[in-house]
């Protein structure tokens, strides 16, 4: 059997899997809500009187709430399967946009709200949708993952200026209620398709290592630093862009439109680098892709706003090639005996790093009034995160049923 042959009956027994799963990703807790929330930053400044920096923490307090949940749902995905749990996970993200919608409280009474959203709408996000994809397939395995994942990039496309136009004439809490009413499209399709056939004449996977095992290598632990620095990076520039484009001078729907591009970077970068780790070596892809990031930011520190368009295509480049990466390495390094537990547990602490970038841009922001510093940090933790990257080792675990893995790793 040929590597064509194998492409093909991967793709012919699981479009629709990869729909679903593409579905459900883009309209999750971290599509939708993540790329939309910058959108929201100054209408509840203005409508709650609080400062930029106790806005944007808002997505620390979210993010903790699935850093906690992430381990112990990666666990549920290994033993119950993906499909019985985004089937639950999905109408309650939804039950609790609605009620963020209907929110008149305090500062701390919105984090805990946001808290809750993050943990109930941990299923709905990547840590469910990538093992059923990776699972799947073999051959296309990278192209698959970043399909899977042009979902989200798609919301930071399309959102922006949408969300915008609907917050500015109808205001925040309908643009919340929009958001409640979005997340519950995907669950039909995953009723029916999120569990495809898996490919007759696919090779088994190698089984790979146990957990404790994985978390005493080297490998694991640089991809934990490593792609949590580029989240730092990557979502502080995210969140704050339509901030920033705000304090220079554009009116509301432009700055939505240049944040938007953030999503045709997320598009790119996913498609594109799928395409590319099916065939190099996919850590010196990733070191790649964050040195040309980092060259970007540089820039927009350098040149100002007249740099925002391209600074918001290679954001999203880079950070719609992470999460796409993460699932393709955790897979490759540590097969799928524990793949739900061991990405889950990667992937919160790259939601750490996530979280972590808007609160602490904010509150550079809230100290110096003005955002010099915090460019400055991105620019040098995406240099760390290449540098991460490339010290990868070699992958040594085949596509053949035997399992080559050492704790040298």
């Amino acid at each position: 059997m040929n590597h064509s042959t194998t492409w093909k009956q991967e793709l012919t027994t699981g479009w629709q899997l990869l729909l679903a799963a593409t579905l459900g990703c883009g309209m999750g807790s971290a599509g939708i809500v993540f790329y939309s929330f910058g959108l929201f930053v100054m209408p509840l400044q203005e409508a709650f009187h609080w400062s930029r920096g106790d806005v944007t923490s808002t997505m620390f307090y979210g993010s903790f709430g699935l850093v906690l949940t992430a381990p112990p749902m990666g666990l549920l995905v290994d033993r119950v399967g993906a499909r019985p749990v985004v089937l639950i996970a999905i109408p309650c993200l939804s039950l609790m946009l609605f009620l963020i919608a209907r929110f008149n409280g305090t500062l701390q009474a919105f984090y805990g709200l946001f808290f809750l959203t993050m943990v109930l709408g941990t299923g709905t996000t990547s840590i469910l949708y990538s093992r059923v994809v990776a699972g799947h397939f073999d051959a296309m395995r990278g192209l698959a993952l970043g399909i899977t994942l042009v979902g989200p990039g798609t919301a930071a496309l399309v959102m922006p200026p949408v969300m915008q136009s609907l917050i500015a004439t109808h205001g925040w809490r309908v643009g919340f209620l929009v958001l409640a009413g979005l997340v519950v499209v995907p669950w039909f399709f995953v009723l029916r398709w999120l569990e495809a056939p898996p490919v007759a004449t696919a090779k088994p996977e190698p089984v790979g290592p146990g957990r404790l095992a994985a978390f005493a290598t080297r490998t694991f632990w640089i991809l934990v630093l490593g792609f949590g620095a580029a989240a730092v990076a990557c979502s502080a520039l995210l969140v704050h862009m339509v901030p920033m484009l705000r304090d220079a001078g554009f009116e509301g729907m432009a700055a939505a439109r240049i944040a938007s591009l953030i999503g045709c970077g997320v598009i790119v970068g996913r498609i594109g680098i799928g395409w590319l780790i099916d065939r190099l070596f996919a850590p010196y892809v990733a070191a790649v892709v964050f040195l040309i990031t980092a060259t970007g930011c540089a820039m927009l520190a350098t040149f100002g706003m007249s740099m925002a368009p391209l600074s918001a295509i290679l954001i999203g480049f880079s950070f719609g090639a992470e999460v796409d990466l993460i699932a393709y390495l955790t897979s490759r390094y540590f097969g799928f005996r524990h793949y739900g537990f061991l990405f889950a547990t990667v992937y919160a602490f790259f939601w750490v790093g996530a979280s972590l970038g808007p609160l602490v841009a904010g509150r550079l922001y809230d100290h110096y009034g003005n955002y010099h510093i915090a460019l400055g940090l991105v620019v040098a933790l995406l240099i760390f995160a290449a540098a991460a990257a490339a010290s990868l080792p070699r992958f040594l675990m085949s596509r053949s049923p035997e399992m080559m893995f050492t704790a040298e790793l």
